[in-house]
């Protein structure tokens, strides 16, 4: 089972959200580097949120929902 990333965030609020919402859609996901991210906030890298290769497509269609959404409230 190969895992790959999905989408990388500057921000750990932002990256639970998505995380959750892939997982009411019957999406497992995972969210790496958050605690590097939340120790070293400058310079420290991005975080990343993750899902099964076979999952991505679905993944990839609920992220530009949610991308739509959030971007539509700033």
């Amino acid at each position: 089972m190969k895992i790959i990333t999905v989408k990388q965030f500057a921000n750990e609020i932002k990256a639970r959200l998505y995380h959750h919402k892939l997982e009411e859609e019957g999406i497992p996901s995972i969210i790496t580097n958050a605690i590097s991210s939340s120790l070293f906030p400058i310079g420290a890298g991005t975080i990343s949120l993750q899902v099964k290769k076979a999952d991505y497509k679905k993944a990839k269609k609920i992220i530009k929902k949610l991308d739509k959404l959030y971007s539509e409230e700033d």
